[in-house]
């Protein structure tokens, strides 16, 4: 994997063949129902999984949480929708957005669904797409909010996806124009957050019990771990036999270096270790089919923030100890470190709106992030 990303550091998507291999693999079905041909394993699992990935490529280990993901939120559609997906078997790569950004207009039957929606993540090789929208209440004083299914060959992507960090994940923006949904492939957004969905009846393992918020962002964070852990292996040998100029002493024998290094395994392991802390909860959670009370809730989106600061800064601090050859094109801490950072943007894992969610409920004040 680490040989592919390296053969083109500039690719913009991933290759099917390398999508086909994680298929072979079983590895996009981790957190997939068992009635949809999933294994249904647990997220602790998800995790050593996917990190293994991202040391190898963190774009490719992006495709596989994304499908992943995907996957286990498609099991939450009514048994239509699902038998629709997976009538020609469990290896159907569900891409999306699922951020309200498209128009809906109710028609018999369903909707017709318009919008633009960027960072759509594998795109390129979804034959599924889930997408955020709103349609108007009947009263017509309000709006209904949730997500709507859509095959691929409905939607349009745009070749706009040209980015510092996280290159290969083809995040090209959807268009829709116009294209009928049926009612079976949508379901609300208050009804997703419930726990109480249509496609509890058909899914009835532990595992699509996990809260919605919770589980959609801890999804995002393996790749974090496995780019970080990654640059502290590229770092050992960068620095084997380098000379620090000016100062004509082996890196590896400098003081400055010892702590340098130790300290950022010491920011990986932390990261780890709140990513392991949130798997744990959502487990155990799950298991007693119990739903996370808003504080947790909100723990949990911060630790999955913390944790992927955590390993952008292990990298970074080691980035700036490689001297001035880590400005190459060709230096694999830089590009790993690029990939963090475009994690570390992401809407759900960004740091400051989860640190103020959590510090306003802390506080007794309700929180002004609506999706946790």
């Amino acid at each position: 994997m680490a040989a592919r990303a390296a053969a083109d550091p500039w690719a913009r998507r991933v290759e099917p063949d390398v999508i086909d291999e994680l298929r072979s693999a079983e590895l996009m079905t981790i957190g997939q129902p068992s009635a949809n041909g999933g294994q249904e394993l647990d997220w602790i699992t998800y995790l050593e999984v996917n990190a293994a990935l991202a040391e190898g490529c963190p774009s490719t280990a992006w495709h596989s949480c994304v499908g992943n993901a995907h996957a286990w939120l498609v099991g939450h559609w009514p048994d239509a929708a699902q038998e629709e997906i997976y009538g020609g078997g469990p290896d159907q790569y569900v891409a999306g957005v699922l951020v309200d950004r498209g128009d809906a207009t109710p028609v018999d039957g369903g909707w017709r669904l318009s919008g633009f929606w960027p960072f759509g993540s594998g795109i390129d090789h979804a034959g599924w797409v889930i997408l955020g929208g709103h349609f108007p209440t009947p009263d017509g004083d309000g709006q209904v909010s949730g997500m709507f299914v859509l095959p691929a060959s409905d939607v349009s992507a745009l070749d706009d996806w040209h980015a510092n960090g996280l290159r290969a994940t083809g995040s090209s923006s959807i268009v829709v124009d116009e294209v009928f949904v049926p009612e079976h492939r949508f379901v609300a957004g208050e009804v997703l957050a419930s726990g109480d969905t249509p496609g509890m009846a058909r899914n009835t393992g532990w595992i699509q019990r996990s809260s919605l918020m919770p589980t959609l962002a801890y999804a995002l964070v393996p790749p974090a771990l496995g780019a970080a852990r990654a640059s502290l292996a590229a770092f050992a040998e960068e620095v084997d036999g380098k000379v620090i100029s000016h100062v004509d002493v082996l890196q590896t024998d400098w003081p400055l270096t010892h702590r340098q290094f130790a300290e950022a395994h010491a920011l990986v392991d932390q990261g780890e270790l709140l990513m392991r802390r949130t798997a744990e909860l959502l487990i155990e959670t799950a298991l007693n089919g119990e739903s996370l009370e808003l504080p947790l809730r909100a723990r949990v989106r911060l630790d999955c923030a913390y944790a992927v600061r955590r390993c952008l800064e292990a990298t970074q601090s080691i980035y700036l100890a490689t001297g001035g050859r880590g400005v190459r094109d060709s230096n694999r801490i830089g590009r790993l470190q690029a990939d963090l950072q475009a994690i570390n943007m992401h809407a759900i894992t960004a740091l400051d709106p989860a640190l103020e969610a959590y510090g306003r409920i802390l506080m007794g004040h309700p929180p002004r992030t609506p999706r946790l």
